[in-house]
């Protein structure tokens, strides 16, 4: 596989990774391959100082295998006393740099995180680079040691990791959208039975093949984005150029690359604006697609509200125990199994082993159907005590 090759498979795994966490392995894994490093470490999170941080999206993979272990002892042993974190806070948006240069002289001597956790990682000589999130957030990529000859780093490799920043960005981006709606791992098709956010899907020459409930009423009132003879435009002509830049970017011909992006459109009647997120669906991938969908774009009504749903409704409507009810309701609003794990206390074994209790109950074989049956109990009120 050419170096070319290489690159445009990694931004198809990167485009398909964004709708759940299945395909992120194998993601990385190419992206070792065209960059020439031996892995990398992926974090989505908020906050800046370690006990106060919230880990949205955490994913260390080494030659492409997901290496939990690292992961746990990290965290168990390291997190807390890394010295690197607090200087990662202050990096200028995109700007890499050697990881080795966020650990002082000294620090490199007696640091626990750098000698031990950073080494047996392969992260000691790698980059490390800061993005900005949505909001508040921060998007941190820990590139793992070069694979070139004897280590060094050379500019076709940086320049070849620059220019997957802002996939990079649009992956993180699009997978919060997903995870704010409970959609993490659903199917192009499943997405049209969510109603928390307008799903829009487009054929290969820009025409929109098919809507949800969601996004039929937003086209039908007009106000940002409208239908027009079945092409997706925006009601002021320079966010219409901007939504026809992306879309172009997002429905290149064959053999030339795909992207994804994100902007915001404003609306004269809604004091809200929408937010807009277009993710080219990957020839390779087409069977899970809507017959003749070629771009997904999810478009966000800030006035349309996250789902709140209480264990307490789910346990009395679904008959579940407390501990079941909890876990099913941070599955449903987007949280992995890993993240369920650690935010619990429990292991992923367990979770997994309550999940299964959860579907023989339910007479269910897959997470989708438990998160659509969760997702409609938004709403609900509360028993009364």
């Amino acid at each position: 596989m050419s170096r070319r090759d290489a690159f445009e498979r990694a931004l198809a795994l990167l485009y398909k990774a964004a709708l759940g966490d299945a395909r992120w392995s194998d993601a990385a894994g190419v992206i070792d391959e065209v960059a020439h490093i031996k892995g990398s470490a992926l974090a989505f999170v908020e906050g800046t100082s370690q006990p106060e941080v919230d880990f949205f999206f955490l994913r260390l993979c080494l030659g492409g295998k997901h290496r939990k272990d690292l992961e746990r002892e990290y965290f168990k042993d390291y997190w807390l006393w890394d010295e690197a974190l607090l200087r990662v806070g202050p990096l200028p948006s995109g700007q890499l740099v050697r990881t080795d240069d966020l650990y002082t002289d000294h620090e490199k001597k007696v640091s626990a995180a750098y000698n031990e956790a950073r080494s047996q990682a392969q992260m000691q000589r790698g980059l490390t680079v800061r993005l900005d999130g949505p909001q508040s957030s921060h998007i941190v990529w820990n590139l793992a040691d070069s694979a070139a000859s004897g280590g060094c780093w050379d500019s076709e490799q940086l320049e070849t990791i620059t220019r997957l920043l802002p996939h990079v960005r649009q992956f993180v981006r699009m997978r919060q959208v997903l995870a704010d709606a409970g959609a993490l791992g659903s199917s192009l098709v499943d997405l049209l039975d969510n109603t928390n956010f307008g799903v829009i899907q487009l054929d290969r020459q820009g025409r929109i093949v098919v809507t949800n409930d969601r996004a039929r009423e937003l086209l039908k009132q007009s106000d940002g984005l409208l239908d027009s003879g079945g092409f997706l435009r925006a009601r002021v002509p320079a966010e219409n150029q901007v939504l026809q830049r992306l879309l172009g970017r997002a429905l290149r011909p064959l053999g030339v690359r795909a992207s994804g992006g994100s902007m915001t459109i404003h609306r004269a009647i809604a004091r809200t604006q929408l937010g807009v997120q277009i993710n080219p669906v990957p020839r390779l991938e087409s069977q899970s697609a809507v017959q003749g969908a070629a771009v997904l774009v999810l478009v966000v009504d800030p006035a349309t509200p996250a789902p709140r749903i209480d264990p307490e409704v789910v346990g009395m409507a679904l008959g579940l125990t407390p501990t079941e009810s909890a876990l099913a309701v941070m599955l449903a609003v987007g949280h992995s199994v890993s993240q369920i794990a650690a935010q619990t206390g429990r292991t992923e074994g367990t979770v997994r082993w309550h999940l299964k209790q959860i579907f023989q109950k339910l007479h269910i074989t897959r997470q989708t159907d438990l998160v659509l049956r969760i997702l409609a109990l938004n709403g609900f009120p509360r028993p009364p005590q």
